[in-house]
């Protein structure tokens, strides 16, 4: 084997370990969802109050991600990342433990918490260590496996509970963690550190969302996640009888896009001398056209097509906002600009249901007809960003004259 082959096999399997941890790492904030009733008859109290636990973690976890970036622009993207592994896979222990919901949500926001740290330090890692061939690809894999983590973890936790109750759920959840603490820390390179103090590295957050161009690329990522999981609140809201036809319902919907949250990744070899500009517009555009499409028919198969077709957008969408926005910076401000990148993503996913409000009523067209609005926000927001702002010129060069390459 020769080196450039043996170097690019080392790619595709820190890619494939990334993607792996990715998936267990942020499906901690839905593993509830799939031991709601496990949990609300061993705690006593209903599954609604269950649910609260995903919320405390998901608050938690957008602080944590405005923590992580910093830190791992301060200390390198890998000692932040295993060690913020190595922490998850402790407080997944301490959420199995606790037999009232109160301790139950003061587990959860810690956990939340230190889980944080994997998904802006992967995509760092990714942006500063891998060659440009891999680049594109393995941010799509990972910005994904996020999305594909929703429907997944619910998946396995629900026949992980029922044989070895809730708190099994959560014991294997660590034992997973410790395994992938363990190969990410051999398999991935120590990166890039400074050598500033600790506060000052924290001044990189101001310097990054100050910027008006930055701004909307943020509002654009909030509108990403937003859409997102308003689209799937609303199609459960409504008990839409064209989802109840699809075999398995609306969790047979979900489990069908999986294989457009697949392909996704695998395609974007085809697209990587597009910029990430005309990524991100275009599957915003498809995204609010696949939504007016399920609003406006109520046929099983073209509302499933349109889900799937959705889902698809958005995960073209994300990692082409994740490489926009580190073009939009300076090498120095990555660790910073994508953990801003986290925290707007998960504002705009607590956004969600409300927008699907409509659907109470049995209105899903008007909910998504706010889905179609807020897509095509998105891509107006990501039409405005055009041009490094100023202060960026000199730092930011390097950025955009790879675009055409790697984005």
């Amino acid at each position: 084997m020769t080196a450039p082959e043996f170097s690019r096999l080392r790619g595709l399997a820190t890619v494939a370990a990334l993607t792996v941890t990715g998936i267990l790492a942020v499906g901690q904030t839905y593993i509830v969802l799939g031991l709601l009733d496990s949990m609300a008859d061993d705690l006593n109290i209903a599954p609604s109050a269950v649910a609260a636990t995903t919320t405390v973690f998901g608050i938690t976890y957008a602080c944590g991600f405005l923590a992580a970036g910093p830190l791992a622009g301060r200390f390198g993207a890998k000692p932040v990342l295993v060690v913020g592994l190595a922490c998850a896979s402790a407080t997944a222990l301490v959420a199995a433990v606790p037999s009232s919901l109160a301790g139950e949500l003061v587990a959860r926001a810690i956990q939340g918490l230190v889980t944080a740290a994997f998904a802006p330090c992967a995509l760092v890692y990714v942006a500063q260590q891998f060659p440009a061939r891999l680049r594109t690809f393995a941010t799509t894999a990972l910005t994904t496996a996020f999305l594909a983590s929703a429907v997944v973890m619910p998946l396995i936790a629900r026949p992980v509970g029922h044989a070895w109750g809730w708190k099994g759920a959560f014991i294997a959840s660590t034992a997973a963690l410790a395994v992938c603490t363990v190969v990410l820390a051999f398999m991935l390179d120590r990166g890039p550190m400074t050598s500033v103090p600790v506060a000052q590295a924290f001044l990189v957050l101001p310097a990054v969302i100050r910027r008006g161009r930055m701004l909307a690329l943020y509002i654009a990522t909030a509108a990403v996640l937003g859409s997102y999981v308003a689209l799937f609140t609303a199609l459960q809201l409504s008990d839409s009888a064209a989802v109840a036809r699809f075999p398995g319902g609306l969790q047979g919907v979900r489990v069908a896009t999986l294989a457009a949250l697949v392909l996704v990744p695998l395609t974007t070899g085809l697209l990587h001398t597009v910029p990430a500009r005309r990524r991100a517009t275009a599957g915003f555009l498809i995204a609010a056209l696949s939504a007016a499409v399920i609003g406006l028919v109520d046929t099983t198969s073209v509302v499933a097509g349109g889900v799937i077709v959705f889902v698809a957008a958005i995960a073209l969408t994300t990692s082409a906002l994740v490489a926009r926005i580190i073009e939009m910076s300076a090498p120095a401000e990555t660790a910073g600009a994508t953990a801003w990148y986290g925290a707007f993503m998960f504002l705009g996913g607590s956004i969600g249901p409300m927008i699907a409000a409509p659907a109470h009523s049995g209105s899903v067209t008007t909910a998504m007809f706010l889905v179609v609005a807020i897509t095509l926000s998105g891509a107006a927001l990501v039409l405005t960003a055009k041009q490094s702002q100023p202060g960026c010129d000199t730092a930011c060069q390097p950025r955009r004259g790879e675009a055409s390459v790697v984005s």
